[in-house]
């Protein structure tokens, strides 16, 4: 019995060490991103206001495309980065989302209540602030502007603390925007939507359904899925639906399970690596014999299998994201041209005032309520180590609304004056917001995350595993 436990043990210590080194990877790749981010987002807005700003502006309007004889293709480049690349940041979105609804931390109920019904008060209270300030006014559209969370930037304000936070509120942040990115899409889907193409939709779909095919085939290979997703994609952009809707739908159509499981891939590679050392020499460096090069390739081969599609995609392209697509997005979008305008006034314009109030009053109003409401009427409990102040300070984290914020402003406003204040209103409120929290957290009693340890080490009570 004694060794059962230990050995039980030492798997739940090596599944909880894995576990801590895929979300440690998750969060500096965010908090990297978050830097790159913030440089793109300054580059843009110093560029939209140098002497070249004319050229600058100019230059996202140019014309891009392709042809074959008569068919022709166009669209400028800011459409290609908003309609085109965001698609595919859209995609890896749908791959985390689906990853987290299957292993992650909206998996079960225990541990989804808190984060979703904390993300749904931060949506709702944010789009009533925002359309009782604008009711009747033409900013009365922008409702949604206010409800997204930048992930990358909250997380970057994080980590700035240090260990005076505890994971756990890392890890509640994280599975909130990613319930808040559900949100988003769905709002986006369904009321930035203005008019629906049947035909080019019903053929999208169709392809979709044969994306789905695939997955029951247990097809693996990339090129299949990308082939579809672009005709997708193409299907959707034409329809009226956003395209970057396709790229969630996508996602969910790529397979999350792996050719072969974990642990026979174990026993396998454990016969194989016994066949080389078998044949070992003493003293070398290398694999001397056919038979143990041969056993390392197969190793090497069988190895990719372990890992389900859904994760070698979204480790593939997570780089891509975080690092091109979202600068790049950042560069073409977040350039307003402040020369020449009374920014003290336009601050207080309904638009700028209900994204303002939205996002530094109605998050933390809408997370922090809805998250004690859940908590009061057991519906969830708070997280080891989570103490009421860092749900609070996560609430003004949550006003950091930037990418999906701006994005959302797109679709409202198509340009004009509402355009250049709604963007004007989600840099400085973004800012406001970071701070905020940061300084919230700050004051924040250092984590004890010796309160963790059984969660986080793997440490078992004997009597726990024999129960």
């Amino acid at each position: 019995m004694t060794s059962t436990i230990r050995k039980a043990g030492r798997t739940l210590r090596d599944f909880h060490a894995k576990v801590r080194e895929d979300f440690a990877e998750f969060l500096h790749l965010e908090v990297s991103g978050s830097l790159v981010l913030l440089v793109a987002t300054i580059a843009a807005l110093v560029l939209a206001n140098s002497i070249w700003h004319e050229a600058f502006i100019e230059f996202w309007h140019t014309e891009l495309g392709i042809s074959f004889g008569h068919f022709e293709f166009q669209q400028s480049a800011l459409h290609w980065i908003d309609d085109g690349l965001m698609a595919l940041f859209f995609f890896v979105v749908g791959l985390e989302i689906k990853r987290e609804i299957l292993v992650g931390e909206l998996s079960t109920l225990r541990k989804a209540s808190l984060p979703i019904l904390a993300a749904v008060g931060g949506m709702v209270g944010p789009a009533l602030i925002y359309a009782l300030i604008n009711r009747g006014s033409a900013g009365a559209g922008g409702w949604g502007i206010p409800m997204a969370t930048d992930i990358a930037f909250a997380l970057g304000v994080l980590a700035l603390l240090g260990s005076r936070i505890p994971t756990s509120l890392k890890v509640f942040l994280s599975a909130l925007a990613i319930a808040d990115d559900i949100g988003a899409i769905l709002v986006i889907a369904v009321f930035y939507t203005s008019q629906i193409l049947w035909s080019w939709l019903l053929v999208g779909l169709a392809l979709l359904l044969v994306m789905v095919l695939l997955n029951v085939m247990r097809v693996e290979s990339p090129l299949p899925y990308a082939i579809g997703a672009t005709a997708i994609w193409f299907c959707f952009l034409n329809s009226g639906v956003h395209a970057t809707i396709a790229g969630v739908l996508v996602a969910f159509t790529i397979p999350a399970s792996s050719r072969m499981q974990p642990m026979i891939f174990v026993e396998w590679a454990r016969g194989k690596i016994e066949e080389i050392a078998d044949k070992d020499v003493p003293g070398d460096h290398v694999l001397q014999t056919p038979d143990q090069q041969h056993s390392a390739q197969e190793i090497q081969a069988q190895a990719r299998w372990i890992q389900a599609p859904l994760q070698r995609m979204e480790h593939a392209l997570l780089p891509l994201s975080t690092f091109v697509i979202l600068p790049l997005f950042a560069i073409a979008n977040a350039g307003v041209v402040l020369l020449g305008l009374d920014i003290p006034a336009l601050m207080l314009e309904p638009v700028s005032l209900g994204i303002f109030f939205g996002l530094v009053l109605g998050k933390q109003l809408g997370i922090t309520g809805a998250a004690w409401l859940a908590v009061k009427f057991k519906l969830a409990e708070l997280p080891k180590g989570i103490t009421w102040r860092h749900i609070y300070g996560a609430g003004w984290l949550g006003g950091i609304g930037f990418t999906m914020s701006l994005f959302i402003s797109g679709l409202a406003f198509r340009a004009g004056i509402l355009q250049a204040e709604a963007k004007l209103a989600i840099l400085i409120t973004s800012v406001v917001a970071g701070i905020g929290g940061y300084l919230i957290l700050r004051g924040a009693a250092p984590a004890d995350e010796s309160l963790l340890d059984n969660d986080l080490t793997g440490e078992l009570d004997p009597s726990e595993v024999a129960a």
